[in-house]
């Protein structure tokens, strides 16, 4: 009996100290949660309801071994404990929809480290996928307070898929165009005018959405690398609004790099110009990346003035979903004007040294305010003459000449239309040359 009573005693000091234990962890663990402060309360809620489950079912069993506690009291708890986190998801969701109560929210997170930063972001575009199709109060003041923290934060959203009603269509036509896309004025997070560019080339499908999410490494990258001084930062891609995916890029108001020239003519600095455009094509290039359909159509006027290229990598993403070459696709045979000549042969390949025959191209078009080989009225008649080795005519009209076509520049482009690849310049060694800056 004494031997019965020892391991009973026993037995119940170990249970107990195992309850002292568990109520220990649970008080340690409500000291940490009580010194989270309100933003980190916010960004790891998930975690503390976990902590929360864990907690309680750990008490749970130290009960039953105590029979203090039934089966249907825990359930009744559970039921109770899904209510209110959902209530307390709902109230998180009404304070970060709510303008005035985030701003000091989000104030508080500037100080912050980046990954803390794109945690509150990621937390915010989640939430506005949940309330996609709530009230418009809802859904527009987290896309505001998105917006506002992106911009303090300089940085890319931490989903480039656009699927939650990031971007809106202004209009139900397009503003502008060519034979592969049609641009839409856009909306983005109800704070941004956005250019939204419809790639009719490709469909919106499983095959389209890998390949855009392939591409969003590189464009993040790039945005890290650029920050959007030479090349045209891209906000993210969407292909749940139509039949063809799209992409989203800030409006540029001052429209194409040869718009602009017409427009203010000898009020541009040419030589500058064109360095820029030569300095945005470096940055890809020493990323690996292709642009593959340089002209003054794909190179736009940022709000600073300055020509940012447009539509890098959009070459790539239409051969690989469509398996066709990009120089065989539907719509690009305008480009042939500007294509080096081994790009028009065979499958057509697509590389750097293309790029530097195509700048050169681009550079005559602007100086001209024409297109390449003006003269010719038919782009296959500038393939097979392109392939007898014929150049651009030198222009020289006093306009042309007053706008700084000179011989050093007339050189350059000769060599940047080398007939063989291997003997055009390199981008660095192109930027060497501009040296009158």
């Amino acid at each position: 009996m004494i031997e019965k009573y020892v391991i009973s005693s026993s037995s119940k000091c170990i249970k107990a100290n195992v309850l002292q234990r568990t109520l220990i962890k649970v008080q340690l663990k409500m000291e940490v949660w009580t010194k989270l402060g309100r933003v980190n309360s916010f960004l790891q809620q998930n975690q503390i309801k976990e902590d929360i489950q864990s907690c309680h079912e750990g008490i749970s069993d130290c009960l039953t071994h105590f029979q203090l506690v039934s089966h249907m009291e825990i359930h009744t708890w559970q039921e109770e404990f899904a209510a209110n986190a959902a209530i307390d998801h709902q109230e998180v969701i009404a304070q970060l929809s709510d303008i005035q109560e985030s701003q000091m929210l989000l104030q508080d997170k500037m100080d912050t480290s980046t990954a803390t930063v794109m945690q509150m972001m990621a937390f915010l575009q989640n939430a506005l996928s949940e309330n996609r199709h709530t009230a418009d109060i809802t859904h527009n003041g987290l896309s505001a307070n998105l917006y506002e923290l992106q911009q303090h934060s300089k940085s890319l959203l931490p989903n480039l898929n656009l699927q939650s009603g990031e971007v809106i269509r202004i209009g139900n036509f397009p503003v502008s165009g060519t034979a592969a896309m049609d641009i839409y004025e856009g909306l983005y997070l109800n704070r941004e005018k956005v250019s939204i560019k419809i790639i009719r080339a490709v469909n919106s499908n499983e095959d389209s959405k890998r390949r855009f999410m392939r591409e969003v490494k590189v464009w993040t990258d790039l945005w890290k690398i650029d920050g959007g001084r030479h090349v045209l930062p891209f906000y993210g891609f969407c292909q749940t609004d139509g039949p063809f995916p799209y992409m989203v890029s800030p409006w540029q108001p001052h429209g194409t790099a040869l718009q602009y020239v017409k427009k203010y003519d000898l009020g541009v600095d040419y030589r500058k110009m064109i360095k820029h455009i030569a300095l945005g094509v470096q940055v890809l290039h020493d990323m690996k990346v292709v642009h593959g359909d340089i002209k003054a159509s794909n190179i736009v006027i940022s709000p600073r003035f300055e020509p940012l290229l447009a539509d890098f990598g959009l070459s790539q993403i239409v051969e690989d979903i469509t398996g066709i070459p990009f120089t065989q696709s539907r719509g690009v045979s305008d480009s042939y004007r500007w294509f080096a000549p081994e790009v028009c042969k065979g499958q057509g390949v697509l590389s750097a040294s293309s790029d530097i025959y195509a700048l050169g191209m681009t550079i005559i078009e602007l100086f001209t305010h024409q297109q390449p080989y003006q003269k010719i009225k038919h782009t296959t008649e500038v393939v097979i003459r392109r392939e007898k080795g014929e150049l651009p005519e030198r222009p020289s009209e006093p306009r042309v000449l007053q706008r700084g076509l000179d011989d050093l520049i007339w050189g350059l482009l000769e060599d940047c239309w080398k007939t063989a690849a291997v003997d055009r310049p390199r981008i660095d060694e192109v930027i060497a040359r501009m040296s009158w800056e």
